[in-house]
């Protein structure tokens, strides 16, 4: 009858020490508890390659395109200087190239600046012809004069006279006025007189 109570009592303690061990397994000795991860964080996302060799860049400009140049003209004029002893008017041909129609009375005027050959000299040395513009028949000529375009009264006398023929070769001109530095001026060198404005004799 003993017996019989001892086997009772062993059988339920094997059941609840069975019962215990079916709710969590306990570790093994030497291993660390294992813990669930609590809000690991994602890993960022891996930026996607764009395409090879670029990045980002503004797209190229357009070039603009060049301008056309206005082809330029030319005209062969009379033009007139002095021969070597300033003694009297000799006339050249002469090519002169301009733009437009209204350059080629600066253009005939920068052609008496240079003598064509040996036998003659020019009779504006030193000379720089700043503008010529026609308006109403009337061809306003600014100039400036160097030290070395100074002459005597024979050589003033063809210089206006050389100005005169070259320009009122353009039978559009009815008349010349000619300013020294932008201003009216009685006379170029001192020994002749500048009229304002030179009438087309």
């Amino acid at each position: 009858m003993q017996q019989s109570w001892l086997k009772v009592t062993a059988a339920a303690a094997i059941a609840v020490l069975l019962a215990a061990g079916c709710g969590q397994k306990a570790p093994l000795s030497g291993e660390a508890p294992v813990t669930p991860p609590q809000n690991a964080a994602a890993p960022a996302p891996a930026a996607e390659p764009g395409p090879q060799g670029n990045t980002t860049t503004e797209p190229a400009k357009e070039t603009p395109k060049p301008e056309p140049k206005t082809e330029e003209k030319q005209l062969t004029i009379k033009a007139y200087f002095s021969d070597a002893q300033l003694e009297k008017l000799v006339e050249k041909s002469v090519k002169v190239t301009y733009q437009a129609d209204k350059d080629k009375y600066l253009a005939a005027l920068n052609s008496l600046k240079k003598a064509p050959d040996a036998e003659t000299i020019t009779l504006f040395k030193g000379f720089t012809f700043k503008k010529a513009e026609l308006k109403e028949g009337l061809l306003t000529v600014d100039l400036s004069m160097g030290e070395e375009s100074r002459l005597g009264s024979g050589g003033e006398e063809l210089l206006l006279q050389a100005l005169q023929k070259t320009l009122f070769q353009f039978e559009e001109v009815g008349s010349i006025d000619v300013l020294l530095d932008g201003k009216p001026a009685d006379s170029l060198m001192g020994h002749m007189e500048l009229p304002h404005p030179i009438k087309r004799p």
